[in-house]
């Protein structure tokens, strides 16, 4: 059953991202079409993912306060030791940078709400849901932050405030909030609506990211990959989970806890270590050995924690 609970987590993962990959090596999906769907992804799809999570779970359950600034207490407490840790193992700035970004955001959506539904059950994604909410623009600050340090620049709380008000992902999620908080009810055919566009998040995502790896140019960079993919996919969920259980929260919790720690590298942090003078090819090298390896590192972790009956 543990076993059966664990490829239930990684299989669709793994099977859309190879799906993904088998039609960009026979050609039957260009780059410009990647791009494209990667952008309808972002901008509206995975809006109405956190929109629709949360609209359709129990406020109480969504406000779940003690685990919410737990999860945040525990990011900002892991963000600061990898800051501290990682100027050890990095070669120069711009590794710095794209180390740090790597261990610290998380491809949370695409990755970590699939887990906790495979887990847990679509009926408690909504809490995972609103832990991406509130974490993926605090990661967000935090790597912002710091790579503009590293490249001497001076930060602009207004521009960076505003930048995180206009992101889709918050958008949405807000907008799930104001319904529940105000009590409105959509008809059920617009409901039903947003809820069958937010499914195809998952699928249409992961096809497209299989469809963008390319494991290149590793050797190159082995040391630093090796801390970032231990930091990352070992080390986080260790912490995460240990902390939470020890804290007294439930299996709901512990699951959610996994999922939003155990995570590969957000895409995003390609294109943000483009822009910032931060070492982009490390960079590209990162998220695609970390979306590797979470494969069979989420599947341990789902198998370790389900036979001492952590999560569920």
């Amino acid at each position: 059953m543990n076993l059966l609970l664990s490829l239930s987590a990684v299989f669709p993962i793994l099977a859309y991202m190879l799906f993904g990959a088998t039609l960009r090596h026979f050609g039957w999906l260009s780059q410009v079409t990647r791009a494209e769907m990667n952008k309808l992804a972002y901008n509206w799809l995975f809006p109405l993912v956190m929109f629709s999570n949360i609209y359709h779970t129990s406020l109480g359950v969504v406000l779940n306060l003690p685990f919410l600034l737990t999860m945040l207490g525990l990011v900002l407490a892991f963000s600061l030791a990898v800051i501290l840790i990682t100027p050890r193992f990095a070669g120069n700035r711009g590794q710095l940078g794209s180390m740090v970004q790597g261990i610290i955001r998380g491809n949370s959506i695409l990755f970590a709400l699939p887990v906790v539904s495979a887990i847990s059950g679509p009926d408690n994604i909504g809490l995972a849901s609103l832990c991406v909410a509130v974490i993926a623009p605090v990661n967000n600050i935090i790597c912002v932050v710091e790579l503009e340090a590293l490249r001497g620049e001076r930060l602009r709380p207004l521009q960076l405030g505003a930048s995180i008000l206009k992101n889709p992902i918050i958008i949405g999620a807000l907008a799930g909030l104001a319904c529940k908080g105000l009590d409105i009810r959509l008809p059920q055919m617009v409901a039903s609506l947003v809820r069958d566009l937010a499914g195809m998040v998952t699928p249409l995502a992961l096809i497209m990211l299989g469809a963008g790896l390319k494991l290149t140019d590793t050797l190159g960079y082995r040391r630093q990959l090796a801390v970032v993919a231990l930091g990352k996919l070992l080390l986080m969920p260790l912490v995460f989970v240990l902390v939470v259980r020890l804290l007294g929260f439930g299996r709901v919790e512990t699951t959610t806890a996994l999922a939003l720690s155990a995570v590969p590298t957000a895409v995003s942090t390609f294109v943000l270590a483009r822009e910032m003078g931060a070492d982009g090819v490390l960079a590209g090298q990162i998220v695609a050995t970390t979306t590797a390896l979470s494969l069979l590192t989420v599947f341990l972790w789902v198998l370790a924690l389900s036979a001492l009956n952590w999560i569920g």
